[in-house]
């Protein structure tokens, strides 16, 4: 299977780089009050309007990111034509799954735990929103896409052992 052993490697990067994207909605204001650029109340009000305003634009562009880097990515390893991507069908929905669960696992996670709590560090008036639960929920999503990624690697070694099994005809 031409370029399954890269797979692992090219998920995390594309997760995080989806994840890192979604996100960027909340660190802009820190990124200002921390370089000096901005008052706290200045980022906070560009915050809560790229957040509340604009959140479904970096979702969407993270997803965007995220379809254009797999194309990309499938292409690169041998992936160019529509036969090929009926042959690999399992490994592109596989890869692609994964990606969509750990890249949301990450947004999550980045957003509502990492940004949040730094937010809350650089003196913007975050802490009246209650993010608990992202903790959970990140949790949840970064173990799903453990348990996705067991299961691919799995059923890759299961076809690849019967693949190499010797095949005799019986009589």
């Amino acid at each position: 299977m031409a370029g399954a052993p890269r797979d692992g490697k090219a998920a995390v990067i594309l997760s995080l780089a989806a994840g890192f994207v979604g996100g960027l909605c909340c660190l802009t204001p820190i990124v200002l009050v921390l370089v000096g650029l901005a008052g706290v109340s200045a980022a906070n009000s560009l915050g809560n309007t790229l957040y509340g305003d604009y959140k479904w634009v970096f979702r969407a562009a993270a997803l965007a990111l995220l379809a254009l880097a797999l194309i990309v990515y499938f292409r690169r390893t041998g992936v160019c034509t529509l036969e090929q991507a009926k042959q690999q069908r399992n490994r592109i929905v596989n890869l692609g799954l994964l990606v969509l669960v750990a890249s949301t696992a990450v947004y999550v996670f980045w957003t509502y735990v990492v940004l949040h709590y730094w937010g809350i560090l650089a003196g913007l008036p975050w802490a009246q929103w209650d993010e608990s639960w992202a903790i959970p929920l990140s949790l949840l999503l970064f173990v799903a896409a453990a348990l996705v990624s067991v299961w691919i690697f799995a059923s890759r070694r299961k076809r690849s052992i019967a693949a190499s099994a010797p095949h005799h005809n019986a009589l």
